[in-house]
């Protein structure tokens, strides 16, 4: 059965331990799988912050509280925990921010858009994290960073300009 939506769950008191957590139905009673266990979920928000939890016909009044985009904490039964819940796009963000780059590097559209501005121009000394242009897509502005320390080879790109996905737009050698 195909996941409607994937997250992936960590807890602050167990370390080195992340959850998948997989949405494989969503209806009045859920089915959702963690590391490959299905269960079934009958899920409900109440006041003040408290969400009925009904698994495996035990009944959970679990406190939950967001703390950013991320970050979560959860109470239950005098319990507590800090809870950080990512999604497949974000856990690969971040898995590929963690990579280190090297070598000449092609920088392509990842989503199609219009290039709202470029910063640099061919000739410039670029370093890891600096702004190289903005690309907006779906109504967002998405400013694209350089990858690696180096000089601007090429640029494929100006102001106004349509990019599909994999467009060139520029080229980084260092």
């Amino acid at each position: 059965m195909k996941a409607l939506a994937t997250y992936y769950v960590k807890i602050n008191d167990l370390t080195d331990t992340e959850f998948k957590v997989e949405i494989l139905e969503d209806g009045l009673i859920k089915k959702v799988a963690v590391n490959g266990t299905v269960y079934e979920v009958d899920y409900n928000v109440g006041g003040d912050l408290i969400h009925s939890i009904i698994m495996n016909n035990r009944s959970h009044g679990v406190q939950i509280t967001s703390l950013d985009n991320a970050n979560y904490e959860v109470k239950n039964k005098g319990d507590y925990f800090l809870v950080n819940v990512v999604d497949e796009l974000k856990k690969m963000r971040i898995a590929r921010s963690k990579t280190s780059v090297v070598g000449r590097q092609m920088i392509t559209a990842q989503m199609p858009g219009v290039i709202l501005k470029v910063y640099v121009k061919q000739g410039d000394e670029v370093t890891t994290g600096d702004p190289l242009c903005v690309l907006v897509a779906m109504k967002m502005e998405n400013e694209i960073r350089s990858p690696i320390d180096g000089t601007v080879k090429n640029v494929f790109i100006a102001d106004g300009d349509k990019v599909a996905v994999g467009d060139k737009m520029l080229l980084i050698d260092n």
